[in-house]
Order: structure tokens, then C-alpha cells, then sequence
């Protein structure tokens, strides 16, 4: 069923979009904390790093949950990490935020592409899997050129708006898993 190949790309577009989107304003982040932009750029690859250190793993632990109650946990602490680090908090509480979700970005991964799969007979499985990826490829283009327009418009106020598309977005897919679940 493509419906859940469709949810599994919205999500990837909200997950990417909190990943990727700090590229766009690294040198104002820079400037509102008072460090180089070096520093700032922690924040992305300590994003990274720990999906790469703790990714197999968290993958592996959470196969043994169920799919819904996973997604629904990954999209929840991509929620509130997003709206935690939407109020500009201290830099150390920003990078703890950052890092918080990468635990359940590669959770989030696997369980969307199965759930796509998992709907769909043999001969499309690679389309609902390309469907799926397919949010990946939209926020690759467009989270960044977001992120730097948005922080363009409001140079002197660094709150990391560009994250609230992506907050709106883990709501609606919160509110929808949630419906499925019932």
C-alpha cells in the first residue's frame, strides 16, 4: 500500500530537515553563542558520529519492539527535541538536543522502510522503498536553501525556526501513527 510508503517519506523529509537543516545557519548560530563557526559545526557531526557509533545498534535493540510503538517513540523525541532546541538554548543544552535524536534516526529509518515494505506485495517492494527514499532526496535540496532563507529574514533572532516544519510535520505523523495504532 503506497499510503505508508508516502508517511515513510514525510517522515524521512521531518527527519533529514532536523539533521541537515543547521548546515544553512551555522554562521549565525556562530554569532548568537559566541564561538567559531568550527564550534557550531559540532553540532551536525556530533549528529553524525553518533548515528554512526550507536545507528547498528539501536537498530538492532529496537527490532525486538514493536514497529508502532518504535516509530511512534522516534517521532516523539524528534518532537520534542525540535521544540526544545527551537527556543535557543544555552550551546551545551542545544548540542544535548542535537544528539538526542540521532539514537532513533536509523530506528526511524528501518521501521518506516519495513512498514513500507512490510504493506506491499513482491513486485513493488522497490517502489514503495523508492518512494520512501524519496523524502530524502527532497529535504537534501531543500533544507538547507530553507534554513539559510528563513534565517535571512530574522538575522538578530537565532531561534532555529527552520526546525518547526519539521516539529509540524513529526506532529502530524505523531497523530497519525497514533490513529493507525488504535
Amino acid at each position: 500500500m503506497k499510503k505508508y510508503a508516502y508517511i515513510g517519506a514525510l517522515g524521512f523529509l521531518a527527519v533529514i530537515t532536523t539533521e541537515f537543516g543547521i548546515i544553512g545557519i551555522l554562521p549565525q548560530v556562530a554569532k548568537h553563542y559566541h564561538i567559531s563557526i568550527n564550534k557550531a559545526g559540532y553540532l551536525l557531526g556530533a549528529f553524525a558520529l553518533m548515528i554512526a557509533l550507536t545507528g547498528p545498534f539501536m537498530t538492532l535493540l529496537a527490532s525486538g519492539f514493536d514497529r508502532r510503538k518504535a516509530m511512534l517513540t522516534a517521532i516523539f523525541i524528534f518532537l520534542i527535541t525540535g521544540v526544545v532546541s527551537s527556543f535557543s538554548p544555552p550551546f551545551w543544552l542545544l548540542m544535548c538536543v542535537s544528539i538526542l535524536p540521532a539514537f532513533l534516526q536509523p530506528v526511524y529509518i528501518a521501521t518506516a522502510l519495513s512498514v513500507a515494505v512490510s504493506q506491499g506485495n513482491k513486485q513493488n517492494e522497490n517502489e514503495l522503498m523508492s518512494i520512501v527514499f524519496s523524502g530524502v532526496a527532497i529535504a537534501m535540496v531543500t533544507t538547507v536553501p530553507f534554513a539559510t532563507y528563513i534565517a535571512s529574514l530574522f538575522p538578530r533572532n537565532i531561534r532555529l525556526w527552520y526546525r518547526q516544519p519539521s516539529v509540524l510535520w513529526h506532529c502530524w505523523l505523531f497523530t497519525l501513527c497514533c490513529h493507525q495504532c488504535l
